[in-house]
């Protein structure tokens, strides 16, 4: 019995780089790598990003640094969370630029740096309306006065953006927060609020994080001049076919009946490897080129979909339930989940890589 597969084609999230890169038309992309790159291999998608074109990487913690570095990954890494006090002289030594959100951090980065005979590179982050991390947008002036240090290149400003409605009060924060900041004289030169909804909302910026993005997916709605592929893909094998020769109940539930004379095909994925429940109602796969429903609540390990009159299914059959065709994008069936396509891919990541027998 083969499991099911999530596959990520590596040329195709190379194309959504060079993709981005022309949308952004000389703003910099700098690509999310962090949580492992969403769960589909750190150094395997970093690498696939630099060599397309991406300028910088994102990373969550020191260790996924560690990592990029060990690789013999040479590129600016950005740490896009408030660095923790523990892990400022690993960044400095690793050379990555981090995060400071408060003046007793900064005076500490300013200490380990001075110590090791080097200069740190250091972002601030902005609160604007996350609750995440950031000084007070208010507290600008503050800020800068007290962390203009030896030792530190203060290279940028960011916040997070958290939603559309909210983008513009956002931007208003930020922009006098950092007006403020520079004002009194700390650089922070290169600005980067824009994710990759923000960037397709029209977020400014010398700079703009892409994570889902390189993937295919558009949370932000779609955009003409931006042809993304997805380039992450599911799929899974026919386990067997049945045809009713009366109406049966499908699945826990009763939620779906199979009238008499439709085919039902079992395919060897559930919800244990991190098929959204959702879809039960709603989603389907492609199967022989055909769109097939899913039939019945998703099970743990199975799910069932209705096969279309006129078309031969086999055991050994695969179905496409995420990929680079019409209506299992990664949008649509994230949509159709009721949940976001980081989610979606972070849910089914642990597929990746698994032996296939």
């Amino acid at each position: 019995m083969k499991a099911p597969q999530l596959s990520l084609d590596l040329e195709a999230l190379r194309h959504n780089v060079r993709a981005w890169l022309s949308f952004l038309a000389g703003r910099e992309l700098w690509a999310v790598v962090k949580s492992n790159a969403y769960g589909l291999g750190l150094v395997r998608v970093a690498r696939a990003c630099v060599e397309a074109g991406a300028q910088r990487l994102c990373v969550i913690d020191m260790q996924e640094a560690r990592e990029l570095r060990e690789a013999e990954i040479t590129v600016p890494i950005v740490h896009v969370w408030a660095t923790p006090v523990d892990e400022l002289e690993d960044a400095v030594k690793l050379n990555v630029a981090v995060t400071i959100e408060n003046i007793e951090t900064a005076k500490e980065l300013a200490r380990i740096a001075v110590g090791l005979g080097r200069v740190a590179v250091a972002h601030v982050a902005v609160e604007t309306g996350t609750g995440w991390s950031g000084i007070p947008s208010s507290q600008g002036a503050r800020f800068a006065t007290a962390a203009r240090l030896p030792g530190i290149r203060w290279e940028g400003a960011w916040t997070h953006i958290a939603s559309r409605e909210q983008m513009l009060a956002q931007l208003d924060l930020f922009n006098t927060a950092v007006a403020t900041m520079r004002k009194v004289g700390l650089p922070v030169p290169v600005e980067h609020v824009a994710a990759t909804a923000p960037t397709l909302w029209g977020a400014p910026g010398e700079a703009v994080r892409i994570g889902v993005g390189l993937y295919g997916g558009s949370p932000g709605g779609p955009m003409r001049g931006l042809p993304l592929r997805n380039a992450v893909s599911l799929r899974a094998d026919v386990l067997y076919v049945k045809q009713f020769e009366q109406a049966t109940s499908l699945g826990y539930g009763g939620t779906s009946v199979a009238k008499p004379g439709e085919s039902i095909a079992t395919l060897r994925l559930g919800y244990a490897d991190g098929l959204p429940r959702a879809l039960s109602s709603g989603g389907h796969v492609r199967l022989k080129g055909e769109r097939c429903p899913i039939m019945g609540a998703i099970g743990m390990n199975f799910t069932m979909v209705k096969v279309p009159y006129g078309v031969t299914v086999q055991p050994g059959d695969e179905a496409l339930i995420l990929g680079d065709e019409e209506g299992v994008r990664l949008d649509e069936v994230a949509q159709r989940a009721g949940t976001i396509p980081h989610q979606l891919i972070t849910s089914l990541a642990g597929l990746s890589g698994r032996p296939s027998a």
